[in-house]
């Protein structure tokens, strides 16, 4: 009964998230989109589970009139997500590869929708992207020839170069936003499938985060390439460098955010103190090189070596 019950509250928390897509609260909602579907997927068997979604589905599809159809695609956007997280829970995998599966599910179907957007409407995501950077950036020539400061700066091909490289990160907009998705919705499902009987597996303490060295080879082969297209306007290698540069940056911060764990983990630091150490890593990029150094030398091992 107790489950049923709770069930039901998560379907119409399910609802009202969905209807928030008629309104402007679904700039912050969607962060929590996939909540539901997990949680629910996790929980009851695919038959009830889907007893719980489809009447919300068709409800959304009532409320949202001549917007139905993009607002049940987008539902079923996050809707595919939540069940491959949600089934993963059921199955108790570990939680990074319940993030990784989320976070590359959330990829592959926007993929999957960008083709089939291009195929049927002739809808050119770089197109819509290039134009949203022009019609933002544009107006600001006109005050920039009235400003001599700012004539410099403020030129059209400034703004086409702006554009291009807004374009060329697309991917990494797109692997970011997914990543982020991916963990708020483990944060939340997680501690709340505990709450109803479910055991879901936790990441691993901070302390124990240590990831592939092999990601040192891959930064310096990257940073050649960025080096040597750095005065390309465009091109596949020059995409590749500027996508994939900031994700290698980005482990080598979650790497020293995972060796300043360790060392309060070692040294029996005050909890504070490594979170605060973490921000700073997060706030001020150039830390980074603690996470590189870390890979590169086994930095923990002198560490925890016993002196004599």
């Amino acid at each position: 009964m107790k489950l049923r019950l709770s069930s039901a509250m998560w379907a119409i928390i399910y609802l009202l998230i969905l209807l928030s897509l008629l309104t402007p609260l679904s700039a912050i909602l969607l962060l929590v989109m996939i909540v539901p579907v997990a949680v629910l997927y996790a929980s009851l068997r695919v038959n009830v589970f889907w007893l719980h979604i489809v009447p919300v589905l068709v409800i959304l599809g009532l409320f949202s009139g001549s917007l139905a159809p993009y607002t049940l695609l987008l539902a079923g956007y996050f809707l595919v997500t939540g069940i491959v997280m949600g089934h993963l829970y059921k199955k108790r995998a570990p939680a990074l590869q319940t993030i990784m599966y989320g976070m590359g599910t959330l990829i592959g179907t926007l993929l999957i929708l960008l083709v089939a957007a291009k195929w049927m409407l002739g809808f050119n995501l770089s197109d819509y992207v290039s134009q949203f950077v022009h019609q933002t950036f544009d107006p600001l020539l006109v005050v920039a020839e009235m400003n001599p400061m700012l004539s410099n700066q403020w030129n059209p091909d400034f703004i086409f170069a702006l554009a291009n490289q807004t374009v060329m990160m697309i991917p990494l907009g797109i692997a970011m936003s997914s990543f982020v998705l991916a963990v708020v919705t483990h944060a939340i499902v997680r501690p709340i499938l505990s709450s109803m009987g479910v055991n879901a597996p936790k990441l691993r303490a901070a302390h124990e985060w240590k990831l592939p060295r092999a990601l040192i080879f891959y930064y310096f082969v990257v940073v050649i390439i960025e080096l040597v297209t750095f005065d390309q306007g465009d091109g596949f290698w020059k995409m590749a460098a500027v996508n994939v540069l900031p994700l290698l940056q980005f482990c080598f911060i979650i790497q020293a955010i995972g060796f300043w764990f360790f060392i309060g983990h070692i040294k029996k630091w005050h909890r504070a103190l490594c979170i605060l150490m973490a921000v700073v890593t997060v706030i001020f990029p150039p830390m980074r090189i603690i996470g590189i150094i870390d890979l590169a030398f086994p930095l923990r091992e002198f560490i925890t070596r016993p002196k004599r």
